[in-house]
């Protein structure tokens, strides 16, 4: 039998081309059996995340006030306000927080944030009829016309610095194409942001039948909107001039209607950011932001009777807030010593019943707001097992145990709760049975998938050893029958 180097070549690939796929099988069982899990570890961790949350489909059936009855509090001109702290998520002191109203133009706030999420704001709005139609003709305008050209920041500062209604409509428009597909984009988001009180249906807040909110819910959006630092940036901004389009020759100066920019009478350094609203049915309206030492507090007020004393009122109300009131950071290593005693505790109790503990998680909020004379007397820490209750029929439970701060002057607050697994120990047991036996398993697939791979390899080796050997038996046999003329 006589090999050519071409058929050699192709039984070498073919050698090479097995050899790669048992390789490959040998490399996927190998990552296979790393991918098993390995049980339920022994162990009790402690991770640092908020428990109290807006989350979607949140209710909230009345705003929990952190002092109903406190003392010294200004007195606030509107049918309706409310003072939050943003970083614990504290509602403060407040007046008829969950009253349905007429957000005004204050419903702006909400759509200068969805602009901000879904446009780049070099993007260029062509003004169509859509966009202009349905405003009152008594309404604030920019003065924009059909086929007109504007970029996104522009609309953004005319929407929040002088209340545009026509630039505040384009945003919408080109954002969801129609009144109704943005307000219902509106909704989804005050939704995801908490608010349970509140239906937009138009993107600039004129009064209509289903439009309203409520002072809790337009400190919530108004929360959402700080996180973008461009809403802060335009909010602050005193003047901005808009360039000439393609369909008006001349700038646009905008100068910014707030108060606490716009005067000196009311100016206040601690002011981020803000938007007034007014209308027939909800009156002079305001929510804002004001921040100090990293605190930041937002005001509302709806209804006040004079443009001018909400601005006051409000000042009063974020003073009154940043001396009366202390947030600090919640730091888990305050309740590490609590912590693991309690769960020392709940071993040794649960050990009489043939249980064991599998995990735990401690879950804080992770800002606390109080009044500063209790935080000045100091506070214990501690969990609370009152309620804790093990049923020794139960193959697996979570505890779910408060974890407090005892506050000097009796006042016990729940900052958080620590979730400790217990399983039966017999349950363990068979976990790490078929922990070892899946190992076992994988180990013997591995050794077979070794052996056969050496096996064809080996005899790759042999067909290759005997089809050289053939060669030269060939090789020597045509020598043999060589012919000398």
């Amino acid at each position: 039998m006589y090999n050519s180097p071409a058929d050699g070549g192709v039984i070498l690939s073919c050698k090479r081309r097995i050899t790669g796929i048992m390789s490959l099988t040998l490399i996927i069982l190998l990552v296979t059996g790393m991918a098993q899990p390995i049980g339920i570890p022994s162990c009790s961790s402690v991770a640092l995340c908020p428990v109290f949350s807006s989350a979607k489909g949140a209710v909230r059936h009345e705003t929990e006030l952190l002092d109903e009855s406190p003392d010294g509090l200004p007195d606030i001109d509107g049918r309706s306000f409310l003072l939050f702290d943003a970083l614990s998520d504290t509602f403060l002191v407040g007046k008829n927080c969950d009253e349905k109203t007429d957000p005004a133009s204050m419903t702006m706030v909400m759509t200068v944030v969805l602009a901000l999420e879904n446009l780049k704001q070099d993007t260029m709005i062509t003004v169509t009829a859509d966009m202009l139609e349905y405003i009152p003709p008594e309404y604030v305008r920019l003065g924009l016309i059909i086929g007109e050209e504007i970029s996104v920041r522009d609309c953004i500062y005319a929407s929040l610095l002088m209340t545009a209604n026509d630039a505040c409509s384009a945003l919408a428009f080109e954002i969801s194409g129609s009144r109704e597909d943005f307000a219902k984009l509106m909704n989804e988001k005050a939704e995801e942001f908490g608010c349970n009180d509140t239906n937009f249906t138009n993107p600039i807040g004129y009064p209509d039948t289903g439009h309203h909110t409520t002072a809790h819910d337009m400190a919530l959006i108004m929360k959402k909107a700080l996180e973008n630092d461009t809403f802060s940036e335009v909010s602050e901004t005193a003047t901005y001039v808009v360039l000439p389009t393609n369909k008006y020759a001349d700038t646009r100066t905008l100068n910014n209607g707030n108060r606490f920019v716009s005067t000196t009478t009311y100016s206040y350094d601690k002011f981020v950011a803000g938007k007034t609203g007014y209308s027939e049915i909800s009156g002079q309206s305001i929510v804002a932001a004001a921040r100090s030492d990293d605190r930041t507090l937002i005001g509302v007020i709806f209804g006040a009777s004079d443009p001018e004393l909400r601005y006051s009122n409000l000042i009063d109300l974020f003073e009154y807030g940043f001396l009366q009131y202390t947030t600090t950071f919640n730091d888990v290593s305050e309740y590490e010593s609590d912590i693991s005693e309690v769960i020392d505790r709940i071993n040794v109790t649960v050990k009489e019943i043939g249980m064991i503990t599998a995990s735990s998680v401690t879950e804080l909020q992770p800002f606390i707001t109080v009044p500063s004379s209790r935080s000045l007397a100091g506070y214990s820490t501690g969990l609370d097992l009152s309620e804790v209750v093990v049923d020794p029929n139960s193959e697996s439970q979570d505890l779910i145990i408060p974890v407090y701060r005892q506050y000097a002057d009796g006042i016990r607050m729940v900052v958080g709760t620590v979730n400790v697994h217990v399983v039966k120990e017999s349950a363990i047991i068979e976990n790490d049975v078929d922990d070892r036996s899946r190992s076992e398993r994988i180990r013997d697939i591995i050794r077979k998938a070794v052996i056969i791979l050496l096996m064809l390899s080996a005899l790759l080796i042999a067909l290759a050893i005997f089809l050289r050997i053939q060669k030269r038996r060939k090789s020597l046999m045509n020598r043999k029958n060589t012919k000398v003329l």
